[in-house]
């Protein structure tokens, strides 16, 4: 199937109306994007890309992931990335996710390299698929958390955090394990940072789990990663958050 074209224009068309250029060169710098903005805020981007899709209905997961990656690649504004993203997390769509999808949301990460759209694609189509076939995205996930890329091992570690059901705690620091000092992309911040997050993520379920991995693994850990990982049970158990 191919993309959406009607689907596309209006909603090219529809960020172009909403802009508000006064606002596009701090956003642009504050992300320190390649690509200029239109100044188009989230809540109104969202609602352009709802109203858009009510009237262009996508019918099939083919014409979906077309559509996306038509907007992705031919991108001249970083927003129309975002919508790309946008339509993936309709509830509407949700029901198109499946493993097709895959390969256009791992080029999606590994060519965007950057935090905000790794964040999206790892907690909103990157769980869906997790939810919907675990079998084969558990051997992916850990197969990009041992990997080269910074990107995908950042959006292995947090894929879980959405997640309603199903949570599995052996994968979830299986992702971890490889990043920890002295492994691939242990400095970097965005993995420490990351780290912390997803541990953050799981405490408010399992602080103990949490709290005993940040105990046995201290000394590979960075103070980031610990600091960031222990701080919804320091608000709970400030004397428990720092022992070991």
């Amino acid at each position: 199937m191919a993309a959406d074209r009607e689907l596309i224009a209006v909603l090219r068309a529809g960020l172009a109306l909403a802009a508000q250029p006064q606002r596009a060169p701090a956003m642009q710098a504050y992300m320190k994007s390649a690509l200029p903005f239109h100044g188009v805020d989230t809540p109104q981007r969202r609602r352009l890309v709802a109203a858009a899709s009510a009237a262009h209905p996508i019918a099939d997961a083919a014409t979906l992931a077309d559509t996306a990656r038509r907007l992705w690649r031919d991108a001249t504004h970083r927003e129309q990335r975002y919508v790309a993203l946008d339509l993936l997390r309709l509830p509407r769509h949700r029901r198109l996710i499946g493993i097709e999808l895959l390969p256009l949301l791992q080029a999606m990460i590994v060519e965007g390299a950057w935090w905000d759209y790794d964040d999206e694609i790892s907690g909103q189509p990157l769980a869906r698929l997790l939810e919907a076939d675990p079998k084969s995205m558990k051997p992916v996930l850990r197969r990009w958390a041992r990997g080269d890329d910074l990107w995908l091992r950042r959006a292995a570690m947090l894929s879980q955090r959405s997640l309603k059901s199903g949570f599995d705690a052996v994968l979830f620091y299986d992702t971890l394990l490889p990043s920890l000092a002295g492994g691939l992309f242990a400095d970097e911040f965005f993995i420490r940072k990351g780290m912390g997050w997803a541990l953050r993520e799981r405490s408010y379920a399992a602080p103990d789990e949490v709290l005993a991995f940040c105990n046995e693994y201290r000394d590979r850990l960075s103070p980031l990663t610990r600091r960031e990982a222990l701080k919804a049970i320091a608000r709970r158990r400030p004397a428990a958050s720092g022992s070991g």
